[in-house]
């Protein structure tokens, strides 16, 4: 058996494992997720520490893993170790005290740049440093936020990830390093093992500790990867492979920058949320969900092969598909009851509406 694959079971049984455990953690010591908002409509409060489950799960498997079978380029292995550390640790401060934003951006840019540090950044643009940083750095925030974004709804960020690191492994891509396959392995077994537990009706939450953390660890095996080989357009295949989430990402913070509301500021302007006004249930957008994102992982693959002019319109008339589609998604009525707040659409340091208690604020 292929050693990727042994550390792929072994992650999935600790997660499945470990995840009831953290469970009665969180119900013991009180750390749940109690409803409020648009976002928060489940019935009765869920425990969080779902994440730390994932994230034990990851560490344990990769540890022992690094011990008995190391590949061949460890140093980028220990980058996304730390990094991810860092982010899951305050994704865990976060889900117990609610960090700001910004409070937020400055430790995923410190992660960001350990990344950077080992080694690991975007090596499409190797005569321009500074503009290269600039961009992995953007790229390490935009994933890492995207993943966590999404996760609104039972089952969905779990599902997506999990589909993101099929693509990462299974889509054949050349020059791959070799730590891609040995983190995705990794990581796709944690997921799956936590996700039966926070499938609807969830009886766990990964929290951002765990949507921050997946986003993190995507965001560094997307840069792994060469793309360009066949076509210069293939730079575009992480952003298929990763098209939910940063899809709705770009939709809600459209939206929001339109009503001239802080980008950052939580509100119901989800695709998933929208799936629903059309009527559909919380399983079947969680799966429509799951196979757009497995489609995109498949044309992820297409892409890559394509000679550079074919490469082109596939692009060009994806473009224009994808912009019909938006222009129906936002046309989709949806309640909005969201306390008014004046504020710039790039403010980071946000004020909580008199009326909206603290604790109940939208945070996605």
């Amino acid at each position: 058996m292929n050693t990727n694959w042994i550390i792929f079971f072994a992650a999935f049984v600790l997660a499945l494992g470990l995840t009831p455990v953290f469970r009665k953690i969180a119900l013991k010591s009180q750390f749940l997720d109690t409803p409020s908002g648009q976002l928060k409509k489940h019935t009765a409060p869920i425990p969080y520490l779902g994440g730390l489950a994932i994230y034990f799960s990851f560490l344990l498997v990769i540890f022992g893993s690094l011990s008995i079978v190391p590949p061949q380029d460890t140093q980028p292995i220990y980058a996304i170790l730390v990094g991810g550390t860092v982010v899951a640790l305050m994704g865990l401060v976060d889900d117990l005290f609610s960090l700001s934003p910004a409070s937020k951006f400055l430790f995923e840019i410190v992660a960001a740049v350990l990344l950077i540090v080992f080694g690991l950044k975007l090596e499409f643009l190797p005569g321009h440093p500074i503009l290269t940083y600039a961009l992995t750095i953007f790229w390490v925030l935009a994933v890492t936020n995207a993943v966590n974004i999404i996760d609104i709804m039972d089952g969905l960020a779990g599902g997506v990830a999990a589909i993101a690191c099929l693509g990462f492994v299974l889509v054949p891509f050349v020059d791959a390093h070799s730590y891609v396959p040995f983190i995705a392995a990794a990581l796709g077994g944690s997921v799956l093992g936590f996700l039966p537990y926070n499938y609807q009706p969830a009886r766990i939450y990964m929290g951002d500790s765990g949507a921050l953390f997946l986003g993190f660890l995507l965001s560094a095996m997307a840069m792994g990867h060469g793309y360009s080989q066949n076509n210069l357009v293939g730079l575009v295949a992480p952003l298929f492979i990763l098209a939910v989430p940063l899809y709705d990402t770009a939709l809600v913070m459209m939206i929001r920058f339109i009503r001239k509301r802080s980008m950052f500021r939580g509100s119901n302007d989800h695709l998933a949320l929208r799936l629903r006004k059309l009527g559909f249930t919380v399983k079947q957008t969680v799966h429509a969900l799951w196979y757009v994102s497995f489609m995109m992982v498949l044309a992820a693959g297409f892409l890559v092969r394509l000679s550079e002019k074919r490469a082109l319109i596939f692009i060009l008339f994806f473009f224009f598909v994808v912009m019909l589609i938006t222009l129906f998604v936002a046309l989709i009525p949806m309640d909005d009851n969201v306390t008014k707040v004046k504020e710039s659409p790039f403010q980071i340091f946000l004020k909580e509406p008199s009326s909206l208690p603290v604790k109940k604020r939208l945070k996605k």
